[in-house]
């Protein structure tokens, strides 16, 4: 029987709905355990990076207490102590280039909520604390100058750092070549690093940017920069798009500045090293990026970008955030399907740097992270198991550790690892079980 024109056009166009159709659900819906995973190579015990969080000390300002069993703890270091006992192996520090905490949160004129959390000085008050504790931390060296994640990017700025200033010969930073930039980032790498070996703690993992995913040190998407104009141009939708459709412009136009800028940082800190005396064969070096805005290839074209383009990374790290929106339906297929990827086309092992799931309602700020995940139901037992079995299945499959992010942080609502009430905060089961 011969098809009409129109019939043929309507046969093609049916024929490219299902194989569109089954493309998206086998992309959706289908992960297949490998027989033999291919892991990346990793030498060291898994990371529990339970950590006092960058937002603890106003909890006891307030005269909070936190308590799990036996253990109260009404200050900061020893909260950390009731950490370790609870099976953490490390800590962590946020740190920007504002170098000390000011009176109020007005920056560049507008109020700023993380203008007095994550400054060189608190940062390096959380490097002595783990020198005392004996613990080691893992330094995040945001080269923001407040703060920078997946949804905000902000340049450094250094003039709270004379010698670094000068650097810039008077320009602004966005007026920068990228060549001039580095010679910026490394001297700013060095003497972070060398304020952070003199308190005495051990740093076995640096993490360089946080949620880097559309950019690092003011070469960002959206952001004015002599770097690339192009970038500026970006409008958000197209932003929002470019992890699933734009890899090959982002490695291009974003990506292959970002790993030079981050391989500066990372000169510098081992520089320091070496003009101290002290050795530094054993460090590594990472970066992460948001997995909600993310996919296996376009993950996968971004560390292998940064190694490319000479950055030393030796980690990849990803924040999981299993209940906040993202274009996957189901977001453990998407954790499994991204750290498989990684593992085996980057030749990295992979470290969970952001990790939380609710207990309950979820309210406030993060109202829209209320995807429930099937089997885990919001409820201590569905956090404790979340993160029970994120751990388990991580340690088989090529992920070296886990950080729930902000475990004590109040506002972080029923995903803290804390129960609140008038003045304290109870363990929840999530931090109580040993993993």
């Amino acid at each position: 029987m011969k098809l009409s024109k129109k019939n043929r056009i309507l046969l093609a166009a049916g024929l490219i709905f299902v194989i569109a159709g089954a493309v998206f659900a086998e992309k959706q819906l289908v992960y297949l355990e490998p027989s033999q995973a291919e892991l990346a190579e990793y030498n060291g015990d898994f990371r529990m990076a339970l950590s006092v969080s960058p937002f603890s000390g106003g909890a006891f300002l307030d005269d909070y207490k936190y308590q799990a069993g036996e253990i109260t703890a009404t200050n900061r270091e020893e909260l950390e102590k009731l950490y370790i006992a609870n099976g953490a192996t490390e800590m962590y520090t946020r740190i920007a280039t504002k170098r000390y905490p000011t009176e109020d949160n007005i920056v560049y004129g507008e109020e700023d909520y993380n203008a007095n959390f994550h400054t060189l000085q608190q940062g390096l008050e959380l490097c002595e604390m783990a020198a005392k504790l004996n613990i080691p931390i893992n330094p995040e060296i945001m080269c923001a100058y407040t703060y920078m994640d997946m949804d905000k990017q902000q340049a450094p700025d250094f003039k709270e750092y004379p010698d670094i200033y000068s650097l810039q010969h008077g320009k602004s930073w966005d007026e920068l070549s990228i060549d001039e930039m580095c010679v910026v980032l490394e001297a700013y790498g060095k003497f972070v690093a060398t304020e952070i070996i003199k308190t005495g703690c051990t740093v076995e993992n640096w993490n360089i940017g946080n949620e880097a995913n559309f950019g690092f040190a003011g070469v960002g998407i959206g952001l004015k920069t002599a770097v690339n104009p192009e970038l500026e141009k970006i409008s958000s939708w197209q932003k929002n798009i470019l992890p699933y459709l734009g890899n090959s412009w982002l490695k291009k136009n974003l990506w292959n500045y970002n790993a030079v800028q981050m391989s500066a940082v990372a000169k510098g800190i081992t520089e320091a090293y070496k003009e101290m005396g002290v050795d530094s064969s054993n460090i590594k070096f990472s970066t992460h990026i948001a997995s909600v805005v993310s996919s296996p290839k376009n993950a996968t074209t971004y560390f292998n970008t940064l190694k490319e383009n000479g950055f030393p990374i030796s980690v990849a790290g990803i924040s999981y955030y299993p209940s906040a929106p993202s274009a996957y339906l189901n977001s453990t297929m998407l954790l499994k399907k991204i750290v498989t990827a990684i593992n085996k086309e980057c030749d990295l092992p992979v470290f969970i740097a952001e990790f939380s799931y609710p207990s309950g309602d979820v309210t406030g700020a993060y109202s829209g992270w209320d995807k429930v995940v099937k089997g885990y139901d919001f409820t201590q037992e569905g956090q404790a198991a979340m993160y029970q079995d994120t751990i388990a299945w991580g340690k088989s499959h090529g992920v070296v550790g886990i950080r729930y992010w902000a475990p004590d942080f109040k506002d972080w609502g029923s995903m803290s690892l804390f129960e609140y009430r008038d003045g304290g905060a109870g363990a929840k089961k999530a931090l109580q079980i040993r993993q």
